[in-house]
């Protein structure tokens, strides 16, 4: 039963947004997990994006760079018929495998995506976006984060526009309950919901949330993991798809 059941009696707490935190918490409780689900990031539209703008900005671009499948899934929902918009010589990039899929499933295609590495280091790595003198390019994001691209982009020649679909936040009603019980993983898929998760959990229950072990889905989070006080070296994952979160903690179970 232990072979078919790897993670009987391991209790694991599942960070993402709650709707995309069903499939991996579903893959978990075949092995025989008990899964948390518990949100520390929510994502929403920006209500100042004005759909008409867009609809021209994406008719007159040459490239059009989504940076996550929350920025594909926003878009679309704002402007479902977005697809019509996009010009025969505009090509399409994706951050990586999660956002081409996002992409895919909306049937766009012929995206240019990173062969290795799912950030915007590898992402500038593309052959197609080293000669972007003088193009329009558009970068589909959420307000704020990292803005390595739209920098590198201007430094290459580029005329670069930010479209800043969505927004993040804390969620507003979060239930602590089920975190007062034994949890042995954590796992995390942004430097923000880190911070977002220290904000939510009490003082009382941090000092033990802090000694749990954490499987994160970039080097980046575990190094914010480590500077906000948590014990154990987080294992990191290859990406923070499902598939490499899930195969990350597989190995971890195998440990002796």
């Amino acid at each position: 039963m232990q072979q078919t059941l790897p993670l009987k009696n391991i209790s694991i707490v599942v960070t993402r947004p709650a709707h995309q935190n069903h499939a991996i918490c579903q893959q978990l409780n075949l092995l025989g997990a008990n899964t948390i689900a518990f949100p520390c990031i929510e994502i929403l539209p920006n209500p100042s994006i004005d759909p008409a703008l867009v609809k021209q900005q994406v008719a007159q671009c040459q490239g059009l760079i989504f940076i996550s499948s929350n920025a594909v899934q926003q878009t679309f929902a704002i402007i479902p018929s977005l697809k019509k918009f996009i010009n025969n010589d505009c090509l399409i990039y994706a951050v990586g495998n999660a956002t081409a899929n996002a992409l895919n499933q909306r049937s766009i295609e012929q995206i240019q995506s990173p062969n290795n590495g799912f950030d915007s280091e590898a992402l500038l790595t593309i052959p197609a976006l080293q000669e972007v003198k003088q193009k329009m390019m558009l970068i589909i994001k959420g307000v704020g984060g990292r803005e390595l691209i739209y920098d590198t982009l201007r430094a290459r020649g580029a005329q670069v526009q930010n479209i800043e679909i969505y927004q993040r936040s804390v969620p507003k009603l979060v239930d602590i309950t089920p975190l007062n019980n034994k949890i042995d993983l954590i796992l995390f898929t942004s430097s923000e919901t880190v911070n977002n998760f220290l904000a939510l959990t009490s003082d009382s229950l941090q000092e033990s949330l802090l000694k749990c072990q954490t499987v994160v889905g970039h080097p980046r989070i575990a190094e914010k993991v480590t500077a906000l006080g948590f014990k154990k070296l987080p294992i990191i994952a290859t990406t923070p798809s499902d598939t490499d979160m899930l195969a990350a903690i597989k190995r971890w179970i195998r440990q002796p």
